[in-house]
């Protein structure tokens, strides 16, 4: 099993050879050591391009210079992922709400006790890699969440475009509006595909031969009393000339947004039909 890797921060230097040697006595692997906040930054830095980030760092609150052992750890913690175990010779309760907002993986008071530095270290490895794993697997979800609503963009758009070219007009009437038509449908009509939709089911009953409205208009009426059964009619539309054009219509109900809903298909079936009738006014 490898061993858990180790930066130390340490004031003084002496503290800081003597921990290094104790640690490395335990099984740990110390990879630098370091008596200034800024300095240490650099090493980490260096370390962690060379691939060998360093899983705890021992970090003493009081240093020389600038930086402090809080804004180090602060500093360390947007850019890498070690774990800080704080150091410190005082128990202030100022010294402790201010490293609180770092989130240290724990604490040491010196003098220094080695089996406690121990522990703290096994505990504080072990929450690192626990957290490091939840970050992983909440990246993975969110990347195959992204996958899964592109995957259902890419079959939504596929839908529509296999709709918008089909040969089929195709319509769903839902509490008594139009809520779905293809572009085929309006291009049947003879209207845009929002001009079509502007309109209520009864103006498009009204576009189909008078002779013919009866027939679509029971469906609707079975259709709100719930008693509508999949059929199949031929009709033919009244539109702005003195042409017919046959259509042959399927209808059924469907569940519509939990609702129920009724579903129309139109295919023209003119280029079939040999006898065309005029259209009354």
């Amino acid at each position: 099993m490898k061993p858990i890797s180790i930066y130390i921060v340490e004031d003084e230097l002496l503290i800081s050879a003597n921990l290094k040697v104790q640690l490395q006595h335990f099984g740990y692997e110390v990879l630098g050591i370091s008596t200034r906040g800024e300095s240490s930054l650099n090493e980490i830095e260096q370390l962690s391009i060379q691939g060998r980030e360093p899983e705890i760092i021992l970090m003493d609150i009081h240093l020389r210079g600038e930086l402090d052992g809080i804004e180090t750890a602060k500093k360390i913690n947007e850019k890498y992922d070690c774990g800080i175990i704080f150091i410190t010779g005082q128990s202030s309760k100022e010294v402790y709400e201010r490293s609180f907002k770092i989130k240290p993986f724990g604490y040491l008071l010196k003098p220094i006790d080695m089996e406690q530095t121990k522990m703290t270290i096994e505990i504080a490895a072990y929450q690192r890699n626990l957290e490091l794993k939840n970050t992983e697997y909440q990246q993975n979800l969110e990347t195959l969440l992204t996958l899964r609503t592109q995957e259902k963009n890419e079959i939504q758009q596929m839908y529509q475009t296999l709709l918008d070219n089909s040969m089929m007009g195709i319509m769903i009437v839902s509490d008594k509006e139009i809520v779905y038509a293809n572009k085929r449908c309006a291009d049947i009509f003879e209207l845009s595909l929002n001009d079509f939709l502007k309109n209520l089911p009864y103006e498009i009953i009204g576009m189909f031969h008078k002779e013919d409205q009866q027939k679509i208009i029971k469906p609707f009426e079975k259709y709100f009393t719930d008693k509508l059964k999949f059929s199949t009619i031929q009709l033919r539309t009244r539109l702005n000339h003195n042409k017919n054009k046959w259509l042959e219509t399927n209808i059924n109900t469907v569940d519509y947004l939990e609702k129920p809903a009724l579903f129309l298909s139109f295919l023209d079936i003119s280029i079939f039909q040999t006898t065309q009738i005029p259209v009354k006014p």
